[in-house]
């Protein structure tokens, strides 16, 4: 009897334990459950923000390389934009006057030879324009050995590549003659940095007479030599 009064005490401690192990396992699962989801998401943001910087990189390599390629075309266009330095070149040759009308009467070149030596600056720009720097000794014939300097700057222009023409300057030390020079080129290439040149220049002089007062001169003369 003991016993049985002593099991009606024991039966409500056993049963609040039984409801207790429950209770905790239901808790437990319910925490597991949460902290399951809470990974879940946890992983899907991780996924998201590896896609959205793998699509970051994507995005950003194309703009990386049109910033190159715009670079380099930058780099171009300042190319082709800044003009080339000037170059220096120049030639040298023999000039022989044919034929002088002026004064009212004509000397060809059997009546008085005259031989010049022209040599030359010449400053080449970017364009087919160039500045040239002439200098001119010549000898007349024999008979009187008359020794003149022309200083003769001019610019030209040069065309399909073996074409020239241009306009010099004219001034003769010691006589006072001055006046301009058209001219036409033809040459011929001989080396990468060499070329042979054939000239005709149209000499226009206003020369000095004895007593001070002047004339016009006209005169066609051939010049040769090479061009560098």
């Amino acid at each position: 009897m003991n016993f049985l009064k002593k099991a009606k005490h024991i039966r409500p401690l056993i049963l609040f334990f039984i409801i207790g192990a429950a209770a905790i396992n239901l808790s437990a699962q319910t925490v597991s459950q949460i902290i399951g989801e809470a990974k879940e998401p946890g992983s899907a943001n991780v996924e998201v923000e590896t896609k959205n910087k793998d699509k970051a990189g994507k995005d950003k390599m194309p703009d990386e390389k049109t910033e190159r390629d715009n670079t380099v075309k930058e780099e171009k266009a300042m190319k082709q934009a800044d003009p080339k330095p000037p170059r220096f070149g120049g030639h040298v040759g023999i000039v022989i006057p044919i034929v002088t009308r002026g004064d009212g009467r004509t000397v060809s070149i059997a009546d008085d030879f005259i031989i010049g030596f022209p040599a030359a600056l010449v400053v080449k720009t970017d364009s087919p324009v160039a500045f040239d720097f002439e200098f001119v000794p010549t000898i007349n014939t024999p008979s009187n050995q008359d020794f003149r300097f022309l200083i003769h700057p001019g610019i030209v222009y040069a065309f399909k590549k073996n074409y020239l023409v241009g306009v010099r300057a004219a001034y003769e030390v010691g006589t006072g003659n001055y006046g301009f020079t058209p001219i036409a080129q033809r040459s011929f290439k001989l080396t990468k940095k060499t070329r042979y040149f054939v000239e005709a220049d149209f000499p226009v002089r206003w020369e000095k007479r004895p007593n001070n007062s002047r004339f016009t001169s006209f005169q066609f003369a051939i010049h040769s030599g090479i061009s560098f």
